[in-house]
């Protein structure tokens, strides 16, 4: 294939943390500027969709409670916490709302605060991360080396284990150091500091006064630290781990999109998040195009040949234990439904 850069397909590159360079197939300036509109109207009510399913679990749930009615509320209640995450992923990219200033207090304050993060700091993380992805520069590469955790591939009953204690909570920590190295790695101003720590306390004042101090450890920190937790391993194995490099000259050879079922993008993988070799190439489309450009990019020629998918978010495991679960794009069981949306399109 041609490596060439992929500039025409990238007019304002590093804009949104996209290089424009060793892309191995390319898109016109008139398709990239199409994919890449924002449409803020949809972004919130995606984000007000999330929170009012939140609150319809937590309602359900205290009205009609069951232990086992508890255990999915946990579970659901965290993939919607993701969901939410996923969407400040989008801001950091300016992705939700036209208006920077808006678009960063909506990452801040409703997407990101909630889940005790900071979408400015992790933008600094993350633009490294797409800039200098599986180099030595990589900030999430240099966190997870000599970590056994982040070797594959690895016993099945050792990656079992690990999942258990992610599903649990005993994992929490790593979680929370994680979300503490972020951090470190960028200065903020003191009046950032005060205003987020500010909300934190207002926030909890509420919480305490309104007598609601339980049902927020039962619904909101719980599955904050569990379901979360595992979901956020699952979806880093399956971004850039666990990845055989038989194709060393191919670019970003440890990237991997995963041909997600419906339950799984309810949740593991919701906003099309599995997504992930079509959110590096062209990280100014916003989550809601992300199945209509790898639709496109199915129509060119050598992203099918190239692209590394997996058949399910267990076929990742699966690849994770050693066992062979790639496929080829072009043997993915969706195919016939993404050329039919591919011819469609171009």
């Amino acid at each position: 294939m041609n490596y060439t850069s992929a500039t025409e397909s990238s007019a304002e590159t590093g804009r949104y943390g996209d290089t424009g360079t060793n892309i191995p197939v390319k898109l016109t300036k008139e398709e990239l500027t199409e994919l890449s509109t924002v449409k803020p109207m949809l972004a919130c009510a995606h984000v007000a969709a999330e929170w009012a399913l939140i609150a319809a679990t937590i309602y359900l749930c205290q009205r009609f409670w069951h232990p086992m009615l508890y255990v999915f509320a946990v579970a659901f209640i965290g993939s919607r916490q993701h969901a939410l995450l996923v969407l400040m992923h989008d801001g950091v990219h300016y992705r939700l709302l036209r208006n920077r200033w808006l678009n960063d207090w909506m990452s801040e304050v409703i997407l990101a605060w909630p889940h005790l993060v900071s979408a400015r700091q992790y933008r600094k993380n993350h633009f490294a991360h797409h800039k200098f992805l599986n180099t030595a520069q990589d900030p999430d590469l240099k966190r997870r080396a000599g970590d056994p955790a982040w070797v594959f591939p690895q016993p099945a009953a050792n990656l079992a284990k690990m999942l258990f204690r992610d599903a649990v909570g005993l994992n929490a920590p790593a979680m929370l150091k994680l979300a503490a190295a972020v951090a470190k790695a960028d200065s903020v101003p003191a009046g950032f500091l005060a205003l987020r720590y500010g909300f934190y306390a207002v926030a909890l004042g509420i919480i305490i006064y309104a007598g609601a101090f339980t049902g927020f450890a039962l619904f909101w920190i719980v599955p904050m630290f569990t379901w979360l937790v595992l979901i956020m391993r699952i979806r880093s194995i399956a971004e850039h781990h666990a990845i055989e490099i038989d194709k060393p000259q191919t670019a970003y050879p440890r990237t991997r999109t995963t041909d997600a079922t419906l339950i799984e993008r309810i949740f593991l993988a919701p906003k099309n998040v599995n997504y992930h070799i079509e959110h590096h190439f062209f990280p100014s489309v916003p989550f809601y195009r992300l199945p209509e450009l790898h639709s496109i990019l199915m129509s060119k020629p050598g992203f099918r040949e190239g692209a590394h998918v997996t058949r399910t978010y267990w076929g990742v495991l699966e690849e994770s234990a050693g066992r062979t679960g790639k496929v080829r794009a072009e043997e993915s069981p969706g195919l016939e439904r993404i050329q039919r949306v591919a011819e469609a399109t171009v």
